[in-house]
């Protein structure tokens, strides 16, 4: 049976994104694709099988076992959803302790890891069953109203003890039986496998084609051209006189960029003097010319009011 990798498909690597070599591709596994078993697939309990894992056992040994094929490990795993065998699958025997040390300590091993009840019989029947974990300060009152002492109420579990229970119940795992075996391994290869999409080729392989931009986004100051901008850096210096509408003494600004140096100077426009207005010449008032009161005549009757 072929082996957990050769399953998953495969992608094409770009390599070659900097501007002293050519764009080429790596062909690898894409190993980002995962699959976990159905939840309810524990509900069938005909599907799955009980077995016991026993000392020194690997997955590869299980499988072999089982299956008679010990690249099957990995469904083995799969449908114990474990992850990390480090942790996940049950430590040899005889190094446990070691197990133990490196985690608790080597002064540490048989310190209290947390108490847990004794069994409490009352009229033949269990009243209080054995392996709770409680508080240390925990006793047992009896129906009667008798109160159980410390030793009779609970027991101290050290740090050993509680990585061997540990590990012992790790030894516990499911296995698919054969015809689920067979569901699986065509549901796992139909699950990993790329849907349509224009980048496969003939094969099924994903190949994303290299962009020249790649050259142009690099973090290490390159342009087109392979030229390192950091050796032909000038000062550039613009003025900026600033829209006549408004209004002057705008303050200078420097900016630095990572490529080259462009410094812009805002010259302030000269505020104009206000000018004065010439105060305006009074045009003199005409003086009227009075009219010359007529001269009598002599005789009478002539003139103003003559008779």
């Amino acid at each position: 049976m072929a082996a957990y990798f050769s399953y998953f498909p495969n992608v094409y690597i770009g390599e070659g994104v900097t501007d002293d070599e050519a764009f080429k591709y790596r062909k690898v596994k894409n190993i980002f694709r995962r699959v976990k078993l159905r939840d309810d697939l524990k509900d069938y309990v005909t599907l799955l099988e009980m077995y016991y894992i026993e000392d020194k056992m690997r997955p590869s040994d299980v499988a072999g076992a089982f299956y008679g094929d010990p690249f099957l490990d990995w469904v083995v795993m799969l449908v114990n959803n474990i992850t990390d065998p480090y942790e996940q699958w049950p430590v040899a025997t005889e190094r446990l302790y070691d197990y133990t040390v490196a985690k608790y300590g080597a002064d540490n091993v048989d310190s209290i890891h947390h108490w847990e009840t004794n069994e409490i019989l009352f009229e033949e029947e269990v009243y209080v069953k054995e392996g709770i974990q409680v508080n240390e300060t925990f006793r047992v009152t009896m129906p009667d109203g008798t109160l159980l002492g410390k030793n009779e109420s609970i027991y101290p579990v050290s740090n050993y003890e509680h990585e061997e229970f540990l590990n012992e119940k790790k030894r516990f795992i499911k296995i698919a039986t054969p015809p689920v075996l067979e569901l699986i391994l065509s549901d796992f290869r139909e699950k990993v496998e790329y849907d349509p999409h224009p980048e496969l080729d003939k094969f099924g392989d994903k190949k994303t084609p290299l962009s020249i931009a790649s050259r142009f986004i690099d973090e290490v100051g390159y342009v087109s051209g392979s030229v390192d901008i950091t050796t032909n850096i000038a000062q550039v210096t613009s003025f900026d006189y600033g829209p006549t509408s408004m209004a002057a003494g705008v303050a200078s600004s420097t900016t630095t960029s990572g490529a080259a140096n462009t410094t812009t100077t805002t010259t302030p426009t000269p505020t104009p003097a206000p000018s004065t207005s010439p105060t305006p010449t009074p045009t003199p008032t005409p003086t009227p010319t009075p009219t010359p009161s007529p001269s009598p005549s002599g005789g009478g009757g002539g003139g103003y009011g003559g008779y």
